[in-house]
């Protein structure tokens, strides 16, 4: 018994607690969903109201863009011009918002490295706003003439259709609604160039809602590629309003040709990179509903694809098209992204690129607001449709449609471009 006794306390089996699974901690970057919808929303209210107040009173939609502070005084006072102005503003100064709230969330989580790169984001577009400022027109802008509403109708279903395009393969939209606007509305190239990058920005915000909330979209490598292409935005921008439409004219063509040979390459994509090294900690995984699978990827050759996209930002300024046409197939040819993660990632970069550089169309007053604002409310219902769509289409259907509108595109933007004339287009 005493034995017994003693062996006792050594025989009690003790209850092992059994630890919690880890709650995975959410994505700051999940909290830019809501602020991107609240922003859309916010913008495409002032734009109905300032179109119903120009209806009215005007009987048409106004053309020429208010100063930015009598903007506010505008609104005031119920004036069309100053509305629709407010509401292009609200989409501006969306994406610095967003970078600045990402610096903010990694540098409470002590990442300083991604802090100081979103940080660095932030300042150069702040820099694009100094240099919009500083090489703003001195003289009173010139009358802008606007279209009919026939044409403003035709320009919303368009623009729909580029939107779920755009949204899709990541390009933001642009590289449709240039061409086409110039081509087959008349608008003049300029302008169709301003009126694309607002549109751009509207797109990326609608389609990347979307994105960041199924976690397709690889935060922290678009922004560390925004570094050189936000800044290669700002040149864009400012070439756009020294060059003449003839120029861009030829230049938009080559760059939609190359864009449409370097989208054809990318059909035999390689199988992404697993592992390896990862020094700025981009590794990403996602789910791919249409195979059903969780897509695990490292991007590779960082100096190179950080190269590139300064030039990706140049183009977009300079052609207020996104800088998704040549991001995407930098990141998945190059860099070895899966083309799904590298249309989000580029649908997400666009908006924030494109902003560089519409700071200074809007102080060149080169935005037609009677163009913009059936572009922009088209472009947001067709980016969301788009958006929804690409998840469940499998990505060579995707590059297959891109390749052959761009084709037609190049050809048609470089023929018009020479002198000749093309059937069915208008000038």
């Amino acid at each position: 018994m005493g034995m017994e006794k003693a062996m006792k306390p050594e025989m009690v089996m003790q209850p092992v607690k059994e630890r919690a699974p880890a709650v995975p901690r959410r994505d700051a970057a999940t909290y830019l969903v809501p602020l991107y919808q609240i922003v859309l929303a916010l913008g495409i209210a002032l734009m109905l109201a300032g179109s119903a107040v120009g209806l009215i009173r005007d009987g048409s939609l106004p053309t020429l863009v208010t100063g930015v502070w009598q903007t506010f005084t505008g609104v005031a006072q119920l004036d069309a011009a100053a509305i629709l102005s407010l509401g292009v503003l609200v989409f501006l100064v969306t994406p610095a918002t967003a970078i600045a709230f990402m610096a903010i969330s990694y540098a409470s989580a002590r990442d300083r490295i991604h802090a100081l790169i979103s940080a660095g984001v932030v300042a150069i577009i702040v820099l694009s706003i100094v240099i919009a400022w500083l090489s703003g027109p001195s003289a009173a802008p010139g009358a802008l003439t606007a279209v009919s509403i026939p044409t403003e109708l035709g320009i919303l279903l368009f623009t729909a259709v580029a939107g779920i395009l755009g949204s899709m393969v990541g390009l933001g939209g642009g590289v449709f609604i240039v061409p086409v606007l110039s081509m087959f509305f008349g608008i003049p190239l300029k302008t169709a160039i301003a009126t694309s990058a607002v549109a751009v920005i509207v797109n990326s915000l609608g389609g990347s809602s979307i994105y960041l909330k199924h976690r397709m979209t690889n935060v922290r490598l678009g922004l560390f590629l925004e570094l050189t292409t936000a800044a290669g935005a700002i040149v864009g921008g400012l070439i756009v309003v020294l060059v003449a439409p003839s120029v861009l004219r030829v230049v938009l063509g080559f760059a939609l040709l190359c864009m449409g040979l370097a989208m054809f390459r990318q059909q035999r994509q390689g199988e992404p990179v697993l592992g390896g090294p990862d020094r700025m900690q981009l590794a990403k995984r996602y789910h791919d509903p249409a195979t059903g699978g969780e897509i695990d990827y490292v991007p590779q050759r960082l100096p190179v694809g950080v190269g590139a996209a300064s030039f990706a930002g140049v183009i977009s300024g300079m052609l207020g098209i996104g800088c998704g046409a040549v991001n995407v197939p930098i990141m998945n040819a190059i860099m070895r992204v899966p083309v799904k993660a590298a249309a989000a990632t580029s649908m997400f970069m666009v908006g924030i690129t494109i902003s560089a550089s519409v700071f200074i169309y809007y102080d060149h007053h080169i935005i037609d607001l009677s163009v913009t604002v059936p572009a922009v409310i088209g472009v947001l219902l067709g980016s969301r449709a788009g958006a929804m769509l690409s998840r469940h289409t499998r990505s060579v259907v995707l590059v297959r449609i891109l390749v052959l509108i761009l084709a037609y595109l190049a050809v048609s933007m470089l023929l018009k471009g020479f002198g000749v004339p093309i059937p069915g287009t208008a000038g």
